[in-house]
């Protein structure tokens, strides 16, 4: 108890509110949400920021009924790579008295993934799309109590602009994930190899069927998902990842999902076979709105069976439409197909489906991602990672619930091209939430 009444006492003779810049993230019809953007530090793994939501109408404090308040100061910290988050301070205001405050050591507290589109989220999306100034500091300071009237108008009105000149400014840039399937070995891995001993004329003959089909890494044998981890250090996470794709959606919670908005017009422009899967990649112009951010649908690949499952059941095809932002963030919307009438999309697709892994080839048909997605667009949403090596994390997921059809013909056209299965196995969901 005396190290809790400390650490309260610390923050509150830090306290810096004057010097806050208050970024407005976020209102709905009962609350807006702002964050000290002067307040975002790092420090080791963690991002932290200090928030306020203010409400519109009186909030019930929730271990004391007779309580209310309609504001609350929060420090949020924010694990950007595994895409959870934490609360450490907590300070609550009806009107300009302090109602309740709590604290608790962030080594002590209990990261959990956001719920999509809550306050939560919305402020981490902000905070992790940011470079924050390393801080040895952790303890930043807490806004005083309530500012005059006027000082928040004015604040209110600097937040504007500060929230237009972010929306222009270009995050930091990420590697792109989505060559991942595609390019199996990068230019470092390249020369490593020409510095080793000259080869035997085996081995040549081995390294060059796997620079060729990318079999660094299979869906069988020594090289299976089991050992994808071992085969090389960038692969780690496909072990200790606690955020892996694909998993089993046996349980959503209802969440206030936005319906999906995308440009799905523009054809696909090429075909290739990459010795894990066939892949189409689309011409620039298909678009998808998330969050608020756009992105630009880069590809659609297919995995037999279907790599995650509802409620323990598996289709027979998946197909995965990636997207990436401007800084090479990934969204994945995931279709399922069962067997039935034959899929048009796929039937011009599996005209050119090359039988062996090479370079791309230029499609003849015009080929539209709308012809195999379903017009029902309601989806299971959920943070995952790549289902192949790397197995990095920080993807969105969004699976769609209705699934499409292919003919039996199809599936089994597919399935003869890959000669196997190229299915990951479902992985834990560690905690994770699973919304619709």
């Amino acid at each position: 108890m005396r190290k809790f009444m400390f650490c309260l006492l610390v923050v509150l003779i830090m306290s810096d509110g004057e010097a806050a810049t208050w970024v407005k993230l976020h209102e709905n019809g009962n609350a807006k949400l702002l964050l000290d953007k002067q307040s975002i530090t790092q420090k080791d793994a963690l991002s932290r920021a200090w928030v306020k939501i203010e409400y519109k109408s009186p909030q019930v404090n929730a271990d004391s009924a007779d309580k209310t308040y309609n504001l609350s100061k929060l420090l949020w910290y924010f694990d950007c790579n595994a895409q959870k988050s934490a609360t450490s301070q907590v300070f609550q205001y009806l009107n300009t008295e302090t109602v309740f405050s709590a604290a608790i050591d962030v080594k002590s507290a209990e990261f959990i993934e956001p719920v999509p589109e809550t306050e939560l989220d919305v402020a981490m999306r902000y905070v992790c799309a940011r470079k924050p100034a390393k801080s040895e500091n952790v303890v930043a300071a807490a806004s005083k109590p309530l500012a005059k009237p006027a000082a928040e108008k004015k604040t209110d009105a600097k937040s504007a602009e500060i929230d237009k000149a972010t929306a222009e400014a270009k995050p930091e840039a990420k590697t792109p994930e989505v060559k991942a399937e595609a390019k199996p070995e990068t230019k470092t891995e390249v020369k490593t190899a020409q510095e080793k001993p000259e080869p035997t004329k085996s081995a040549k003959e081995k390294s060059a069927k796997e620079e060729k089909h990318g079999a660094h890494w299979a869906y069988e044998g020594k090289e299976g998902p089991e050992n994808w981890a071992k085969l090389k250090p960038e692969f780690a996470t496909c072990d200790v990842g606690r955020n892996q794709s694909p998993i089993n959606i046996d349980e959503a919670i209802d969440a206030p999902l936005k319906p999906l908005k995308g440009i799905q017009k523009v054809t696909a422009k090429e075909i290739l076979n990459n010795g894990h899967t066939v892949q189409a990649n689309f011409k620039f112009g298909n678009m998808l709105l998330l969050d608020d951010v756009p992105y630009q649908m880069k590809q659609v690949h297919f995995h037999a069976p279907s790599e995650n499952t509802i409620k323990g059941k598996s289709y027979p095809l998946e197909a995965h439409f990636v997207h990436a932002d401007k800084a090479g963030n990934l969204t994945v919307i995931g279709v399922m197909f069962k067997e039935g009438k034959a899929n048009t999309g796929l039937e011009k697709l599996w005209a050119q489906m090359p039988k062996e892994a090479g370079a791309p080839i230029p499609l003849k048909a015009k080929v539209s991602a709308s012809e195999m997605i379903p017009d029902n667009r309601d989806y299971y949403r959920f943070s995952g990672s790549l289902t192949t090596p790397p197995c990095s994390e920080g993807v969105r997921w969004l699976l769609l619930k209705t699934p499409m059809t292919a003919s039996k013909e199809q599936i089994a056209a597919f399935e003869e091209v890959m000669h196997h299965h190229n299915n990951r196995p479902v992985q834990p969901l560690n905690g994770r939430l699973v919304v619709e």
